[in-house]
């Protein structure tokens, strides 16, 4: 599986803020693959993940990151030290509110929280949802900051492209599930024809996940 084939995601982050010289903190860096992009010319370049394994991938792939085990609920950080706060993709992973509560905290006054979170929409998520729907925890994400005491300069959203070799490589793939039940199979193939009726066994498989990014300001 290839996400992002046309990377866009790095993009439109920095199309948001000036990370140049920056003090910047990732909450949900994975494995690190968009720090390391993100982190040339900051200043410092922090990303946290409650993954211990993505984490021990990630510092020995990416020399330019700090990258340490850690969530956005409760953060290890002073008050006022960042510059730019982002989460990949992670604020409706936990509780949202405490998060967004964190992030405001570590920020410096006139600081830039950047905020990507999947759509419900997306053709991706749909298959994350056979498994653990996601729908409330994006819409608490979602009013967690829009009902703080954060300035919205920004929302746009863009469609992140995710490859697929072939039907046996999706079926393959985790969406999150901590155990791959003998009919996950069927349901995800289900899924696809909805959504692409007649697709090959043997052909690439696309799919696009839509993702929105929100800009506010401390």
């Amino acid at each position: 599986m290839e996400y992002d084939i046309e990377q866009l995601t790095v993009e439109m982050i920095k199309n948001q803020a000036d990370f140049n010289g920056k003090v910047v903190l990732e909450i949900g860096c994975g494995g690190g693959e968009i720090s390391s992009l993100l982190a040339n010319d900051t200043e410092q370049y922090i990303g946290i993940d409650p993954d211990i394994s993505a984490i021990n991938d990630a510092s020995q792939a990416y020399h330019n990151v700090d990258f340490r085990i850690g969530n956005g609920e409760s953060l290890s950080f002073s008050d006022s030290g960042f510059d730019i706060v982002l989460f990949t993709l992670s604020l409706h992973h936990q509780n949202s509110s405490l998060a967004i509560k964190e992030a405001y905290r570590v920020l410096k006054n006139e600081g830039k929280l950047i905020i990507i979170e999947p759509s419900i929409k997306g053709e991706f998520q749909l298959f994350f949802h056979l498994f653990n729907d996601e729908t409330k925890e994006i819409g608490n994400a979602y009013h967690s900051l829009i009902n703080y005491d954060f300035n919205l300069e920004n929302q746009d959203s863009f469609n992140a492209i995710v490859r697929f070799e072939d039907k046996a490589d999706l079926c393959s793939y985790s969406f999150d599930r901590d155990t791959i039940a003998s009919g996950d199979s069927n349901l995800i193939i289900e899924k696809l024809n909805q959504i692409q009726p007649g697709s090959s066994d043997n052909a690439p498989i696309i799919l696009k996940d839509i993702i929105d990014i929100y800009l506010l300001t401390k």
